[in-house]
């Protein structure tokens, strides 16, 4: 049995996908498109946030809070306040930003909030108020694009609490969105978690152990590039080489023996501008 209470043999198999602490600082799935907004001064904000120039995105937003701009109460509003959560190192400001955005947004804003809501929660280690956000997210926000992402996570945080049935029911209705937006690499996830659930027998899974990856890329030039700016940025990163034939270079920080240690270290990257998953360790 591991610490949480689940069976090694099926943690084992699915504990890549089911525990993907994934907070994308980057506009994907999480952030809403730039190119459909208007406002030229957030519309670079989220540029720079995009290309994890955090400081520079802090300094234009801050300028545009300052301005008159900020008077308006509208959609650039809360696109600002998400802005502004997403780029924050204050976790309880971000925390009131999401929040203020998820009850007033549209569910262009709203959902993407509520997610990161719940995302917050899972990185604090509150399971049962990041299950309790994702089911407020599907219920306000009926049909949204989100809807896949939620389902995943409230699969990984039903596994984090040792609930394996309830995990595997939600990644079946994640597998079960045919038809929803979804990033490529969530629906593998998905899929290998459910491949897990068929699968639960076999021998006891080796220690768990925690790593926080960057980035995934088919050449080096660009794994270095990622590594490089990350060192740059005063954090540590390393290099994955492909095992194989046609796997991919991986950017990843840090080694950890516990999950929450490796979701704080998560948060802090995705604060600095960088798109940030917890994964099991490499051996």
């Amino acid at each position: 049995m591991t610490r949480r209470g689940f069976p090694r043999s099926v943690g084992s198999r699915w504990r890549t996908a089911g525990w993907a602490v994934m907070l994308a600082v980057g506009g994907t799935g999480l952030a809403p498109s730039a190119a459909a907004q208007s406002g030229g001064v957030l519309d670079s904000v989220e540029r720079a946030a995009d290309l994890g120039e955090a400081a520079e995105a802090r300094r234009l937003l801050a300028g545009w809070f300052a301005s008159q701009e900020a008077s308006d109460r509208g959609a650039d509003a809360e696109r600002a306040r998400f802005l502004r959560a997403r780029l924050t190192s204050d976790l309880d400001s971000a925390r009131v930003d999401y929040l203020w955005v998820a009850v007033r947004a549209d569910d262009r804003y709203g959902a993407a909030a509520r997610l990161r809501l719940a995302q917050l929660n899972v990185a604090e280690g509150r399971l049962d108020r990041a299950e309790a956000d994702l089911a407020r997210m599907r219920a306000d926000f009926p049909g949204n694009p989100l809807t896949f992402t939620s389902w995943l996570w409230t699969g990984n945080v039903r596994a984090a609490s040792g609930d394996v049935q309830g995990a595997c029911t939600a990644w079946e209705t994640a597998a079960s969105l045919q038809g929803a937006p979804a990033a490529q690499s969530d629906r593998e996830l998905v899929r290998t978690a459910l491949d897990g659930c068929r699968n639960s027998g076999g021998g006891p899974g080796a220690a768990e152990s925690f790593s926080v990856q960057l980035g995934a890329f088919g050449s080096r030039v660009a794994a270095e590039d990622l590594r490089n700016r990350v060192v740059a940025s005063g954090r540590t990163a390393r290099i994955l080489p492909p095992a194989s034939p046609g796997e991919l270079y991986r950017v990843r920080s840090g080694r950890f023996a516990g999950r929450e240690e490796a979701a704080r270290h998560a948060v802090r990257l995705a604060e600095a501008g960088f798109e940030s998953i917890v994964v099991p360790g490499e051996p």
